[in-house]
């Protein structure tokens, strides 16, 4: 008969073993894929959510002085807020109508001299447009010798359909405008009621609400952070951009200073499109090249040294975020959604790092996405009262 030691040795070790460590990197792999998938597909209903988010996040301090100060009710506190919001929106639209129209107005004179100068180019012999002018020709002389294997299919252009497809993509716009204030609205008055439900169902263990708190807490801190340095650097873009183009002489210096500052929110491609454009319109109204390039000059140095240099620098040290996750988050997030992903991007990947932070399972990519020398994440104490967690939800810093 066999004794107890030796029973024990013939039975299989039952014990779950943890994953290790290159198991755990493909799950966390194969759920960033997997999630990457899901925004790609789901981008048209998960964009205007993300910008309600966000936006709720922009205007709930003003609703939690409101209501503390001056005794306003949540929901009269959320509308005024959205209101004053709307009312900058058109005032700002109506001071700049003026210097909009007569950028507008210098379209067809720009237009008609570009002409005459690309005319007076292409008759010259010795420029480089008359010499791939020659080429293009030549090439469509060799290619209509050859026997056509198919005839040329000829694209007709129908303006009434092209107007109706504006038409239709300005409506949906409208209504995503329309949607997006209105979940806004509703994050405003009902944000607190969320954050407890989070609280409720991350565990019934006092640990585990503690962290989700302060999860909420530091995602609200970082989402503030970042729409404070946007908010300034692009008003120092677009103060320095005008004083620059008024400086060297160009027309409508204001309308291209303020230009400057609202797409210096879209990164790198906003700033791109000004310099362009202003380059263009430099050359048709100076015709001399030594003010082309002082126009594109000062707009490449100002972007640079704002967008390349102080926006990282802030980036790392408030948002503790580094600068070579920004520009990668900037990639995917382009190629996910486009221009909103590219508004929306860093600030989401910011909540990420703050989560990663915390979590065992994503703490490799709060590494990668936080700087080398990023503050300590507390760790919660272990006894705080029973009902701490949602005491801590009573002052929030977002929805």
């Amino acid at each position: 008969m066999a004794s107890p030691d030796s029973t024990d040795a013939i039975e299989p070790d039952r014990r779950v073993r943890a994953p290790t460590a290159p198991l755990r990197g493909l799950i966390l792999l194969l759920t960033i894929l997997a999630v990457m998938a899901t925004l790609k597909y789901a981008r048209d209903a998960l964009i205007p959510i993300t910008l309600a988010v966000f936006l709720g996040y922009a205007l709930m301090p003003l609703v939690t002085w409101l209501k503390k100060r001056l005794r306003v009710p949540l929901a009269l506190g959320a509308a005024l807020a959205l209101l004053l919001l709307l009312g900058t929106v058109g005032l700002g639209v109506t001071l700049v109508q003026p210097q909009f129209g007569a950028f507008v107005d210098t379209i067809p004179k720009a237009t008609q001299k570009l002409k005459v100068v690309l005319h007076r180019t292409s008759l010259d012999r010795t420029s480089a447009v008359r010499r791939l002018t020659t080429a293009a020709d030549e090439i469509v002389r060799a290619t209509a010798q050859a026997p056509a294997a198919t005839p040329p299919v000829v694209a007709n252009f129908n303006l009434r359909e092209h107007l109706w497809t504006g038409i239709g993509k300005l409506a949906g716009m409208v209504a995503q405008g329309v949607i997006v204030l209105a979940l806004s609205y509703f994050l405003l008055i009902s944000g607190q009621d969320f954050k407890r439900k989070l609280v409720r169902i991350s565990g019934d263990r006092l640990r585990s609400k503690k962290l989700t708190v302060q999860i909420l807490d530091e995602i609200d801190l970082q989402i503030q952070r970042y729409l404070m340095i946007q908010i300034t650097t692009s008003a120092a873009v677009g103060v320095l951009t005008g004083l620059a183009f008024a400086a060297v002489g160009l027309d409508n210096a204001l309308f291209w200073g303020i230009a400057a500052g609202v797409l210096h929110l879209i990164p790198y491609v906003g700033p791109t499109l000004v310099i362009g454009a202003a380059a263009l319109f430099a050359y048709v109204q100076f015709s001399a090249i030594h003010s082309v390039v002082l126009v594109v000059g000062s707009a490449t140095a100002i972007a640079v040294a704002i967008g390349l240099v102080v926006v990282p620098w802030l980036m790392q040290r408030v948002g503790q975020m580094n600068a070579v996750a920004t520009f990668a988050t900037l990639i995917v997030w382009d190629w996910l959604w486009g221009v909103p992903g590219l508004l929306l991007g860093v600030p989401i990947m910011m909540a990420v790092m703050v989560v990663g932070e915390r979590i065992d399972m994503l703490r490799p990519l709060g590494e990668f996405l936080s700087v080398e020398s990023a503050r300590a994440v507390p760790v919660p104490p272990p006894a705080p009262p029973a009902d701490a967690a949602e005491t801590v939800l009573e002052s929030p810093r977002g929805p």
